[in-house]
């Protein structure tokens, strides 16, 4: 990849610029090589688009093996004639990536857990997805740092190692016959800010020829282990919490909610379970064979579910108050399973008793900054970077009540979020990544953390996450995306999958999620996600399955993945799909097996069935 850069790319840099002047985006695209150095593993190039005055150094570096290292340096970038002309965004190594229209093999998008776009004849198209999802287009679910080309001239994977939280992936296809993958960093948000002050970098991998997508996955998880990962096993040593959730499925029980959801957040509450039913359900679980559950209560806090948080106390009293969850949370022990609770540190509802505007997130224009509506009225979202001055005393308090066990953070890892108070302001990387630290409380007082999102830069700070969203069990995610993204009939592919297995635990759907639970159950299998589980005990209405029919559905999983199999902490080494539908799997202990979902035997797997080998 260096030489292939160094010496062979023509156009390195593509930019748009805002010009003051007619109060429209220009675009650059004619940059000239001013200068170059070069040392035996590192090259340092100065292009200059002398229309607008801009200069930019560019630095490409050869790395161990394959791999090859760009970068534009925080603060190198020069705007000579910036009292007219500013620079928005910039696209690095825009053609290097390049494949023709009708060529065989694919790219590799940042949407959901990985999805492939191929090189089909088609229309036009240009197509845009945002490093780690925002509000307007969540339902893409973007959640890596990378993406990558499948085709014969080399598989490659770039990972966007830093400038990742201002940076968008577009792809291009049939501009004249040609596409193209590249990364585009905002450099700034609006025209009167000053330049992002961040390094802009990208690091190239070569993968093997013939590895598909899963050969991509692999180099992706060797970044990651390098980059702050370490595996489940190397936590698991002397952590019997991490250890016991390993060997166990995850289990919500919703307590209570108010409903319906109105801004103001007055609706009464509702009970689905109270604390006595609750141990009922423990009692099915076990008479039904789950031996070992991570308990999680959704609800237990005062309003119930998103009722006044940041507010959790006193404990609801219509599911039976704390002495009634002290009794809840007693007996889940004596059952042998673990307890926890269903926590939230980034939302702050306007009717909680311990509202505070001085902890909330604001706007440009200085308003709060405005979330969902949900069981305690309007969300507002907390400023991660004060939030524990006010309410980090909590953490101790929801312990003390006697939970245990793999502790569960709401909506932790979502969407991107600015805060622009005076005494707080944070942009998207200091917002995000003061949320990701706050997992640490827990982490330190129960022995392991789960959380809502798996986004690449949360990955480090957590154990568990309760989502990997793939459109290969939740179509529904793509048919709700901007057109230009479903225009190319993405392929939903278990790339994230692949990578992060034996790096945390993770699930996919609740088991009464799936439309089909035969098919769901065989798609955990390929995915790796262990069996879970999201119920009550009313079945008037509210969140969550009937308890009776989902412990029944979760029976045979949870013989498949907690007894018979045991893989949850193995690597993947071999990830195939020989046919559409049909994946052969091989973990690093020698597990293998075969999932078949296609409508047909294959390789010896009657239909809609598996095998080990």
């Amino acid at each position: 990849m260096y030489t292939e850069i160094s010496n062979s790319c023509s156009c390195f840099l593509k930019a748009i610029l805002f010009d003051l002047a007619e109060q429209r985006e220009v675009s650059a695209t004619e940059f000239r090589l001013v200068r170059s150095f070069r040392t035996e593993n590192r090259t340092k190039f100065f292009f200059r688009a002398d229309q607008f005055g801009l200069v930019i150094p560019l630095i490409v570096e050869k790395r161990s093996g394959s791999r090859c290292l760009v970068k534009i340096g925080a603060g190198t970038v020069v705007e000579q004639n910036s009292i007219r002309y500013r620079l928005m965004r910039l696209a690095v190594l825009p053609e290097l990536l390049e494949t023709a229209v009708g060529d065989d093999g694919a790219y590799l998008l940042s949407v959901g857990a990985g999805v492939l776009a191929d090189f089909r004849e088609r229309p036009y198209t240009v197509n845009a997805d945002r490093i780690y999802m925002e509000q307007r287009e969540w339902e893409k679910m973007s959640m890596m740092n990378c993406f990558g080309r499948i085709h014969a001239a080399g598989n490659v994977l770039a990972v966007v190692e830093s400038g990742d939280f201002h940076c968008r992936v577009v792809s291009e296809y049939n501009d004249r016959g040609r596409n193209r993958i590249f990364a585009e960093f905002e450099m700034r948000s609006g025209p009167s800010e000053m330049l992002k002050y961040e390094d802009k970098t990208l690091l190239f991998i070569s993968c093997p020829a013939g590895s598909g997508y899963s050969g991509l996955a692999f180099a992706y998880r060797e970044y990651l282990l390098e980059h702050g990962m370490d595996t489940l096993k190397t936590r698991m040593e002397g952590n019997p919490v991490l250890q016991y959730s390993a060997e166990a499925v995850r289990v919500k029980i919703f307590m209570a909610v108010k409903e319906p959801y109105v801004p103001d957040g007055s609706s009464p509450v509702k009970v689905l379970t109270n604390c006595d039913e609750a141990c009922i359900i423990l009692d099915g679980m076990k008479a039904g064979g789950i031996e070992k559950a991570v308990v999680t209560l959704v609800g237990w806090n005062l309003g119930g579910h998103d009722g006044t948080y940041p507010a959790h106390f006193p404990v609801e009293p219509a599911i039976g108050g704390e002495k009634g969850l002290r009794k809840l949370i007693a007996y889940a022990g004596k059952l042998g399973y673990q307890i926890v609770p269903h926590d939230n540190v980034t939302d702050i509802y306007r009717g909680s008793p311990d509202f505070d505007y001085e902890y909330v997130a604001r706007n440009e224009g200085g308003e709060p900054l405005a979330a969902g509506v949900w069981g305690g009225g309007q969300s507002y979202k907390a400023c991660p970077r004060v939030f524990l001055e006010r309410y980090g005393y909590e953490f101790e308090r929801i312990r003390n009540l006697g939970f245990a066990g793999h502790y569960y953070m709401d909506a932790q890892s979502t969407v991107m979020w600015r805060c622009h108070a005076g005494r707080h302001p944070a942009d998207e990387r200091e917002f995000a990544l003061a949320l990701s630290a706050i997992t640490t409380v827990p982490r330190m007082l129960y022995g392991a953390v789960s959380a809502e999102g798996a986004a690449a830069y949360i990955l480090p700070f957590i154990d568990e996450v309760s989502r990997l969203h793939t459109p290969l069990t939740a179509p529904e995610m793509l048919k709700k995306c901007p057109p230009a993204l479903r225009s190319l009939n993405p392929r939903p592919v278990p790339f994230y999958h692949i990578a992060l297995h034996g790096l945390l635990l993770y699930q996919d759907h609740w088991v009464h999620g799936y439309r089909n639970v035969k098919r769901g159950q065989l798609y955990e299998l390929v995915l790796g996600a262990r069996p879970s589980m999201e119920i009550s005990y009313r079945t008037d209405g509210g969140n969550g399955g009937d308890y009776r029919k989902c412990i029944e559905m979760l029976k045979e999983p949870c013989r498949w993945c907690c007894h018979e199999l045991k893989v949850q902490c193995e690597l993947v080494t071999s990830f195939s799909e020989p046919e559409d539908g049909f994946y052969e799997i091989v973990y690093a202990n020698g597990t293998g097996i075969r999932v078949n979902l296609t409508d047909h035997e294959v390789n010896g797997v009657p239909s809609e069935s598996w095998l080990r080998f």
